[in-house]
């Protein structure tokens, strides 16, 4: 099999060194249009010092010292399977793909990994769509064990087991999205970091006060620690990328919040939100020890609704949202410490002061969430 890489930034360079990595008998090709030269070299001196420390045989070497940068998509013509990783631009990709598919044989697969975007407008006018899926890592790609595949209607059979394949052999599990649930990971994660941002409102307390109170719940990182690390740029984009009807109130209003700390003088960038917020609001000293409660009723209640629609592997589905999330405990678990009861009391309050049908219960009796 010969893989291409289209786009050779973070996200296309990570996918490159994990497959490169663990696929030891695939060929590959690269397009970087920023420096493929520099790209170029810097693989081979890294893939010297795998053959010096034994990471890889001289004939593995041989074979790996072929691979091609450029910033020439021509490079990519008799690539069995592409995978684009430019910046999220719908106009941009949608040419892209137009291009490859004048270049590539019929049966190359063509993947985008976007984050947000409409897939199955990315592939608009491409022929034989059933070649065609969403193929999302998470970012950094060498700490999540999960990588979605975001099939579109027409997308095969055949074309989504050799993406598993594929998936599988990077050390890594497929998680199956269609339709409204495209990107559900991202989109779980942003009703998260939403309802973060109302919880300082209803508890009226600062984003460190309410980080602080939801540690032990979030033990690798915090709700806006994540925020932090993607920036607020991406983060408070139109949230209409995600198409959950359910989850549009609350996602606005995380939105809203979001534009008006950008307005405020928020820098956009990554790792820029917390040293802002820092610095312009200051702790009230008001306590929120059901924080913890409440951030886990919003989770579980979401989880519950998706796992009702969704129809692969709902224990995969459950393992990827608890690592994507960084949950220090199961959702199984989260939902036996607290009881339904309680749980559904806290979802009554939230939907009763704002009517935001993401609070709206889904909840069911017994632990829907036990494998």
């Amino acid at each position: 099999m010969k893989i291409g890489i289209l786009g050779y930034g973070k996200m296309g360079k990570d996918i490159f060194t994990l497959l490169n990595d663990k696929l030891t008998d695939t060929e590959f090709a690269v397009v970087d249009t920023v420096n493929a030269e520099a790209g170029q070299q810097s693989f081979l001196k890294t893939l010297s010092k795998s053959l010096k420390r034994g990471k890889i045989t001289e004939q593995q070497f041989e074979k790996k010292q072929a691979t091609v940068f450029s910033d020439d998509i021509a490079v990519l013509h008799d690539c069995d399977m592409i995978i684009e990783a430019v910046f999220e631009n719908l106009e941009l990709k949608q040419q892209i793909f137009r291009n490859l598919d004048k270049l590539v044989s019929e049966n190359c697969l063509l993947l985008t990994n976007t984050s947000s975007l409409d897939i199955s407008g990315i592939f608009e006018g491409i022929s034989r769509r059933e070649r065609c899926s969403g193929m999302h890592f998470f970012y950094p790609v060498k700490l999540s064990g999960f990588v979605e595949l975001n099939i579109l209607p027409e997308t095969s059979a055949e074309t989504i087991q050799t993406i598993r394949k594929v998936i599988t052999a990077s050390g890594k599990q497929a998680v199956v999205f269609r339709g409204e649930y495209h990107i559900y990971l991202n989109q779980i994660l942003a009703c998260m970091v939403s309802h973060g941002i109302y919880l300082c409102e209803y508890f009226d307390v600062s984003v460190p006060e309410l980080e602080n109170a939801l540690a032990e719940l979030f033990p690798m990182a915090g709700v806006f620690e994540i925020l932090d690390s993607i920036g607020l740029g991406l983060m408070a984009s139109s949230p209409e990328h995600f198409r959950i009807a359910r989850n549009r109130r609350l996602l606005d209003y995380g939105c809203q919040k979001m534009n008006q700390w950008l307005a405020d003088g928020c820098p956009k960038e990554t790792r820029t939100f917390l040293n802002f917020i820092g610095e312009t609001s200051a702790p009230t000293g008001k306590p929120c020890t059901d924080a913890p409660l409440y951030m886990t009723a919003l989770l579980l209640n979401e989880i519950s609704a998706s796992l009702a629609e969704y129809d692969d592997d709902k224990n995969i589905l459950l393992e990827a949202v608890k690592d994507i999330l960084g949950l220090a405990k199961t959702p199984s678990a989260y939902f036996e410490q607290y009881g339904r009861e309680k749980l559904c009391s806290v979802l009554d309050d939230l939907y009763t002061k704002t009517g935001f049908l993401s609070y709206q219960s889904n909840l069911q009796k017994g632990s829907i969430f036990a494998s």
